[in-house]
């Protein structure tokens, strides 16, 4: 007879398993790395309009996540007025679709939550088909437009979606 598992058992063990944590001076080469593959593959989606200025005068808070003492993803967040930004996250190739993207989400809710905040924030751009992962997460659309700052590879509009997830 076979034993029936619970649909959040392997959620479980992967939650035990993943540790998420502020990054470290020891992280940064490991952080570079798994960033550096991200926007390799952004890039075969999207580029930077060079003529439009991005701000980046704040600094953000960076995190990792960690699998058997090895980095396997990273984010940034910013603790803003009314909710909390959620930028840069990225994971580690051999390590998707395991529950790291989540488990980094579901740390800076906890940010979120302490410090009385009522919701995350994120942009994506629509194209790179990151918004079906945010919406499995409970994100939700709150508002989509032509980005002025990013266009494809054949210099073509794309579409910046704002999400939101209640803290």
């Amino acid at each position: 007879m076979d034993e029936k598992r619970r649909p959040n058992d392997i959620d479980v063990m992967l939650k035990k398993m993943i540790e998420i944590r502020k990054q470290i001076d020891p992280d940064a080469n490991s952080v570079k790395s798994i960033i550096a593959i991200a926007i390799d593959e952004l890039r075969s989606v999207y580029y930077p309009i060079k003529t439009k200025a991005q701000n980046k005068t704040e600094k953000p808070i960076n995190i990792v996540a960690i699998i058997k003492e090895n980095v396997v993803g990273s984010a940034e967040y910013f603790i803003c007025e009314k909710n909390v930004l959620v930028r840069g996250l990225a994971v580690s190739p051999g390590y998707r679709r395991q529950g790291v993207a989540r488990a980094i989400i579901e740390y800076i809710m906890l940010i979120a939550q302490k410090q009385d905040k009522t919701e995350l924030a994120l942009s994506t751009i629509k194209e790179t088909g990151n918004t079906t992962a945010f919406l499995h997460m409970g994100f939700s659309v709150v508002s989509e437009a032509i980005s002025e700052i990013f266009e494809t590879v054949q210099g073509k509009q794309v579409t910046l979606v704002n999400m939101r997830k209640k803290a």
